[in-house]
């Protein structure tokens, strides 16, 4: 992997995705095609379907600006580069707990994720979805709808009406992410269930969370670190 370098971004304004639909072509097809069988061949639960690639952000419009790639051509980074940074979102979920202290969500990933497995994340996190044909921007609201069937998916929170802020862009250049963190705030902590993505989950204080920073940095993923520095100011 990579040496980690991650970037933040604060946000203070409301976001739209806009999004290129022009079909991309890349020089290294073959040697992308033969690597991607070997990560294939190595974990079975890859599969390559479209994905939305970060290309920008305005902070003073609010506007990211994407393109649609194929899951593989960034599976394969590690190998055969070709520069796609993932676009994704990052949930920072709190609600407080009897004593009426904040807690937060977090997950360890599973073993059989492509990156960072094992690792502890705020969370859930995952790719945008391309929206469907026809549609070229996707406005806030429908991204904190895919954050929550995100989820429900991955640690059975059913979330209704509350509220939600984006928070900061994260950028990791080692495994080519930038991922939208969205802070969603609970009026309690209910029970979590997490599905095969973790393989634990819980609900800590802040206080908790930056001793762990301080201590085992290691055993988070270097976006949950910088998060969870940025919460603490």
């Amino acid at each position: 992997m990579k040496s980690t370098m991650i970037r933040t971004e604060p946000i203070s304004t409301s976001l739209t995705i806009k999004v290129d639909r022009t079909p991309k072509n890349h020089e290294q097809a073959d040697a992308i095609e033969s690597t991607w069988q070997d990560l294939c061949a190595q974990n079975p639960r890859y599969f390559n379907g479209q994905m939305l690639a970060f290309d920008s952000y305005d902070p003073a419009t609010g506007v990211i600006r994407a393109s649609i790639e194929e899951y593989k051509n960034h599976a394969v980074r590690d190998t055969v580069d070709v520069g796609i940074y993932l676009l994704a979102t990052t949930a920072i979920i709190t609600a407080p707990d009897e004593q009426g202290e904040p807690r937060y969500v977090l997950g360890q990933r599973s073993p059989s994720t492509h990156q960072y497995g094992n690792r502890w994340e705020l969370g859930p996190s995952g790719g945008v979805d391309v929206p469907a044909d026809g549609t070229d921007h996707l406005e806030f609201d429908a991204i904190v709808n895919e954050l929550k069937r995100e989820i429900i998916e991955e640690v059975g929170i059913e979330i209704g009406a509350c509220p939600a802020a984006p928070i900061a862009l994260v950028h990791d250049d080692a495994v080519g992410s930038v991922d939208i963190a969205i802070q969603i705030t609970l009026p309690a902590m209910p029970v979590l269930d997490c599905s095969w993505e973790y393989v634990d989950c819980r609900w800590i204080p802040l206080a908790e969370l930056l001793d762990w920073v301080t201590k085992r940095p290691n055993e988070l993923i270097p976006t949950t670190v910088a998060l969870a520095l940025r919460l603490n100011t």
